[in-house]
């Protein structure tokens, strides 16, 4: 984990030293070739130092992606192999053990059968398969995790590796960086335990860390919100605890809507979608910078946060809906 977060680290600094350059070249050598030399050989070496300029802008942008893959790796896998770590504090705290990568208990190959014997040995074993089927099934969810992290990441780091040659900016960020995006939030939502059992829901979520749990509640709270197994406080986080404002439907209308006209006229989507969403959240427009905490931007974003989560809207994590837009470029400046 320690080396795919460096990894990410070490690419953003690369984005930013390549960004940089291609703001030195427009501004100290563009600029000022365009201002004093204006014949057919200036525009010549302007041409020049504008599609330099535009490869190491789109550089820059690619680079973006190949770390935001890469965050949602670490995070990724840092959630399969704390669920993992859960597992074997379980299996220890009921006295088991891991054989073949399975828990393994005093009846395991030995089930106890026939009409004599005693109830209480019944009740040990009814109890060991409880607890070695909640031990499995946090490992099974483990790997899954990290299997989903690894095919996703992997596909999308080949497909990002295809594109070193590209020059067009629009492209680079309005399609290659958005779709990076898109496969960050998958593979974070993907950590989540969508459909399984709530037993092992509530064992998943208890042996998250605090900060984990934090992270996911902003990552995808619509997902959490609807799963089953949680405890009852973390729903009402979610949704407010104030109970006036409904946040996680304000994000689901969000989501639902990112791409769909009303009679509301904002510069984008992202502003339309959240704005809207404060009827399906039970109040009116104007009441979300203070539910939420948040100051907000002059694009309606609050300052993205590096760290493979997703950037926070003034409507939270609306932005979800935002990365979504191939046209959004305020939600993934870096």
């Amino acid at each position: 984990m320690d080396q795919w977060q460096k990894a990410a680290d070490d690419w953003v600094d690369l984005a930013r030293r390549s960004s940089s350059a291609c703001e030195d070249i427009r501004a100290q050598g563009k600029k000022p070739l365009d201002d004093h030399w204006a014949d057919a050989t200036g525009k010549t070496a302007g041409k020049r130092l504008e599609d330099l300029a535009d490869r190491l802008e789109s550089g820059g942008d690619i680079m973006k992606g190949v770390a935001m893959v890469l965050d949602a790796l670490a995070h990724s896998m840092g959630f399969a192999q704390r669920t993992l770590s859960h597992a074997i504090e379980l299996a220890n705290e009921h006295g088991l053990g891991i054989q073949n990568g399975r828990a393994a208990g005093a009846y395991t190959g030995a089930a106890p059968v026939g009409p004599n014997v005693p109830q209480n040995v019944r009740d040990a074993y009814t109890k060991e398969l409880g607890h070695i089927a909640e031990v499995n099934g946090l490992i099974e969810e483990a790997l899954r995790e990290a299997s989903q992290a690894d095919a996703k990441a992997s596909a999308e780091l080949d497909e990002l590796a295809k594109t070193i040659n590209v020059s067009d900016t629009s492209q680079a960020h309005n399609e290659l960086l958005v779709e990076a995006s898109h496969i960050e939030f998958e593979i974070l939502r993907a950590d989540i335990p969508v459909g399984k059992d709530p037993h092992l829901v509530r064992a998943w979520w208890d042996g998250l860390t605090p900060q984990q749990q934090k992270d996911l509640m902003r990552a995808d709270p619509v997902t959490l919100a609807d799963l089953n197994g949680l405890p009852p406080e973390v729903g009402r986080e979610l949704r407010g605890p104030d109970g006036k404002i409904d946040r996680v439907e304000m994000v689901r209308y969000a989501l639902d809507h990112w791409d769909k006209k009303d009679d509301l006229d904002f510069r984008n989507n992202c502003a339309r979608s959240s704005t809207s969403g404060w009827g399906p959240a039970g109040t009116t427009p104007g009441a979300g910078r203070a539910a939420w905490g948040s100051k907000g931007s002059t694009d309606g974003c609050t300052t993205p946060a590096r760290g493979g989560w997703p950037r926070i809207c003034t409507a939270s994590s609306c932005t979800t809906a935002v990365r979504k837009s191939r046209e959004r470029k305020h939600a993934l400046a870096t």
